[in-house]
């Protein structure tokens, strides 16, 4: 499984920017085959879509270490699992992603170009 983790601060826009590739995926064409927590606009959520033939998993709940954990146990069948992370010591990020192909991108700061720019890094490794 791919790994693509948008690291950043609290507040810094890593929700909004992962909400931003899901609507992306839903707008290139990408279905949904599972979700939880889809409702409100700023709150952490997990979805799993298909999109051209792969499994994109796609969960904003990085805020502990240990839900990181258990989204990659709940996504473990997917090709790609876009997730957030805090700027955790990264030796703590690497004992957890250490069997997996992972990219990092970092999420500075927040607002709308910002957003647009993380979400468009995000798409890269997906399209």
């Amino acid at each position: 499984m791919k790994i693509i983790v948008v690291k950043g601060n609290p507040n810094s826009g890593k929700t909004t920017s992962i909400r931003l590739v899901y609507d992306l995926l839903l707008y290139e064409g990408a279905t949904i085959s599972k979700a939880r927590g889809l409702g409100k606009t700023y709150t952490d959520f997990d979805t799993e879509l298909l999109y051209d033939g792969k499994r994109v998993a796609i969960s904003s709940a990085g805020d502990v270490l240990k839900n990181i954990h258990k989204t990659i146990n709940r996504h473990e069948g997917c090709d790609i699992l876009v997730t957030a992370s805090r700027n955790f010591k990264q030796s703590s990020l690497d004992s957890i992603f250490a069997k997996y192909d992972v990219e990092y991108i970092k999420k500075e700061t927040r607002g709308d170009e910002e957003n647009i720019t993380t979400a468009k890094e995000v798409l890269q490794y997906i399209l």
